[in-house]
């Protein structure tokens, strides 16, 4: 395992941390980083063995922080060792609850294309103050940071205020079967009054950004049936791809017509509605297709039910049908919603908004998103949940990085968050029954 170095001379920040902690702290950053880049943690519906060899890493980790892991496997014949692994690990605080558990995920996506890549995708590559790698971003960022935050209250010799949860989890990447929905199924935590979470999964460039609530996502299939024959004789077949082209277009504008909510909570503030994958129809061009498949990919505000948006799709695609001589499946591929947004005025994402602004200077914005994260599963059993952190939004993409002087600054943020005076005045205003639950 190869740490490469390339120009690194960033400033090493550490406003809390002094500098000499701020750089001790680098450097564990970065020998983390050395170790779990390396290491393929790909889930076996995305072509790998699972992440069982990185989550051993992160376990070693946690113990030579002084802290006793514990491993709750989802078990998964297809992946390495039989086991998609989850790691959980608690730091004590000066009071019993709320904890408050950082949630990471330790599988990563393919690095795709490698010519695309500028250094190699599994290898730390250092640049400035850039740390190259699949990963580096999604999620080894939070796993770090995670990381990072009990070796900085360590080496300060600091106790939190408010017990300080791990959790590291498989299988982000397709689904959370075997992770974070695995570990709700078996009531790993207590009550939603007494476990809240922060996810580090996606985030801004300037910290400010709090996500505090998801749109549902919701995947359609709309297959179309003709018939197939020579391009030069179209009297004797019937074009499902013309079909399907004049389909498409009656459901993109139904769908926007009917769904005109708006929530300016959300970034875009109005349900999404997206025709994106066309499988091939025919291998040649002189055939007219006899299928044609389209594939729609809709982000839908929580206050519409997936269920409405269903009914449209099949309304408009057999209504269509009826007129014409094809026939039309419609078919629901994933469903997942995303549960009641996190209150603004909750206490977890008020202390978080109050460490933000006291360490970056910057006013929070609490705000939601189209995209999925495992909070949608903790908010569905009604657990506060707020995702967080400082990046740039690489994740997926050619050349991902995380930026060092982020990871240092947000574990600032997280410092003053967990040793905060302000977990003491919550807990006596919910003794006088003042707090919000």
């Amino acid at each position: 395992m190869r740490l490469a170095v390339e120009n690194s001379h960033t400033a090493l920040g550490g406003n809390l941390l002094g500098r000499d902690i701020a750089g001790r702290l680098r450097g564990y950053i970065l020998s983390l980083y050395s170790k779990l880049i390396p290491v393929k943690a790909i889930a076996p519906d995305l072509g790998g063995e699972g992440e069982l060899d990185r989550a051993l890493l992160v376990e070693d980790a946690l113990r030579e922080l002084g802290l006793r892991p514990t491993r709750v496997d989802a078990k998964d014949e297809r992946a390495k060792g039989g086991v998609r692994p989850n790691i959980l690990a608690l730091v004590p605080g000066e009071l019993e609850t709320p904890r408050v558990w950082i949630v990471a995920h330790i599988d990563t996506v393919p690095e795709g294309d490698p010519s695309l890549w500028r250094y190699p995708p599994y290898e730390a590559t250092v640049v400035d103050d850039r740390v190259y790698g699949r990963g580096a971003e999604d999620d080894l960022q939070g796993v770090v940071e995670a990381l990072g935050l009990v070796y900085a209250l360590r080496e300060l010799g600091l106790r939190p205020t408010v017990p300080i949860g791990l959790a590291f989890v498989s299988d982000e990447e397709a689904g959370s079967h075997y992770g974070l929905r695995y570990l709700l199924e078996r009531n790993v935590w207590g009550r939603p009054d007494e476990d809240w979470f922060i996810v580090p999964d996606a985030g801004s460039s300037d910290g400010s950004v709090m996500l505090v609530a998801e749109k549902h996502i919701l995947w359609m299939k709309v297959t179309v049936y003709g018939r197939q024959g020579h391009a030069s004789m179209p009297d004797r077949a019937l074009n499902a791809l013309r079909h399907g082209m004049r389909l498409a277009l009656l459901l993109d504008e139904a769908l926007h017509k009917e769904f005109t909510e708006y929530d300016d909570l959300f970034d875009p503030p109005v349900s999404t509605f997206e025709p994106t994958r066309k499988p091939e129809n025919v291998q040649n061009i002189n055939t007219i297709p006899g299928v044609d498949t389209l594939f729609w990919d809709n982000r839908v505000l929580p206050s519409i039910a997936p269920e409405r948006v269903e009914k449209l799709f099949k309304a408009i695609a057999y209504n269509y049908a009826s007129m014409n001589e094809v026939r039309v499946n419609v078919e629901t591929v994933a469903r997942d919603e995303a549960g009641s947004a996190t209150p603004p005025n909750h206490p977890l994402v008020e202390a978080l908004a109050e460490a933000v602004k006291a360490t970056r200077g910057v006013k929070p914005r609490p705000r939601g998103i189209g995209g999925g994260t495992v909070a949608r599963y903790l908010r569905r059993r009604g657990y506060p949940a707020v995702v967080w952190m400082t990046c740039d939004e690489t994740a997926h993409q050619p050349n991902e990085y995380a930026r060092l002087s982020y990871i240092v600054r947000d574990i600032e943020t997280l410092l003053y968050f967990y040793t905060s005076h302000t977990w003491k005045k919550l807990q006596k205003l919910s003794a006088a029954g003042g707090a919000a639950q």
